[in-house]
């Protein structure tokens, strides 16, 4: 039998053995649900032994930091980055935020953010403090600290997603913020605590900053660079992205009107905007007029049925089925809910709708 920590041995080792990524870690951890016989096999008996030490190790490091080691089937690992092919196997998380609980909003910009750029990203956090929001961001110079720097201020939880591991801060100067993150939030890295950033974990650190959250925000952004790798993951993930609109000779808008150009991004005009655009604001109004519902908070599946209801209107059960890849019988007990609360009608035929 597998003890609690040599399971997390192995599932680190996994994610430790050479030329496996997560979509080839997860299909084996599916082959070889008792992850030790994936050591046994041909092809990667030669690495176990280093792998499983260097995977004990980190073990060892995370208890003694009290860092919370996340697998990807484990019921705290963030739900809505679990089935993209890309999301890591394994996340590193510092801090007592649930993050299936809330509503996540990311907001990433430039390194060399303008004064405009932090007082639209202060604004945001601002006007956001009632409405049960986790803010996520990449913990860089500019938009980003602007962003976790304003959610300590208004104590709003904010999660800090790094590109190396919690023992190696990166910008060394955005050290002073890690205690207060971690109180009203977390860190979250898929690189163990012991493990320095690389300049190309950067670009792969923004699947996380976009892949966890509801939605993006892009405020200042150049025609190349790390938040516009933000934006393009989060587009393919099939999140709403929102890009702040500016000036036409202003070199850190070029990156935001060229998402808006091409249609990637929606004008982000407002805090409220933003709130009606993800149907945030409907569910918010029926909360305040049912004081029963206000102890509830919707499940990621009930949140994801209400946003397609209200993009797409009268959707059909069959086409909810296939958008959404829920279970029948799970989905229709799901619609048979919303609907006793009032969010959603059905229609003629088998269609539903916003109530």
């Amino acid at each position: 039998m597998i003890t609690t920590k040599s399971l997390q041995v192995y599932q680190i080792a996994l994610s430790y053995l050479p030329e496996v990524g997560p979509v080839k870690g997860k299909k084996l951890a599916s082959l070889y649900p008792y992850l030790p016989d994936i050591f046994q096999l041909a092809s990667y008996r030669p690495f176990a032994s280093d792998v499983l030490r260097e995977a004990e190790k980190t073990v060892l490091i995370c208890q003694a930091d009290e860092v919370e080691i996340l697998y990807f089937e484990d019921s705290a690992y963030p739900q809505r980055i679990k089935d993209l092919y890309d999301a890591p196997l394994i996340l590193f998380k510092k801090g007592n935020i649930d993050l299936n609980d809330h509503r996540i909003v990311a907001a990433v910009g430039t390194r060399h953010a303008s004064d405009v750029g932090k007082k639209v990203t202060r604004d945001l956090v601002e006007a956001a403090q009632k409405d049960q929001i986790i803010f996520v961001s990449g913990f860089a110079r500019g938009i980003d600290i602007a962003l976790h720097k304003a959610c300590i201020d208004y104590q709003i939880p904010t999660v800090a997603v790094l590109a190396g591991g919690f023992r190696h801060i990166y910008p060394p100067e955005n050290g002073s913020y890690v205690n207060a993150i971690i109180q009203n939030g977390a860190l979250l890295s898929e690189y163990a605590p012991h493990i320095p950033p690389a300049s190309y974990h950067f670009p792969v650190r923004n699947r996380i900053i976009a892949g966890i959250s509801d939605a993006t925000v892009i405020v200042e952004a150049a025609e190349k660079g790390g938040a516009l790798i933000t934006a393009d993951y989060a587009y393919n993930y099939n999140r709403t992205v929102f890009a702040v609109p500016g000036s036409l000779n202003r070199p850190f808008s070029k990156g935001c009107n060229h998402l808006i150009r091409n249609q990637k991004a929606i004008i982000f005009t407002s805090w409220e905007d933003l709130m009606m655009e993800l149907n945030w604001a409907q569910v918010k109004d029926r909360l305040a007029l049912n004081p029963a519902l206000m102890q509830k908070l919707f499940t990621l599946n009930e949140s994801s049925i209400l946003s397609f209801l209200h993009r797409e209107g009268n959707i059909s059960f069959n086409e909810l089925v296939n958008r959404s890849e829920i279970k029948q019988d799970e989905l229709s007990l799901i619609l048979l809910n919303l609907e006793l609360m009032g969010m959603i009608q059905s229609t003629d035929g088998d269609g539903f709708m916003l109530a």
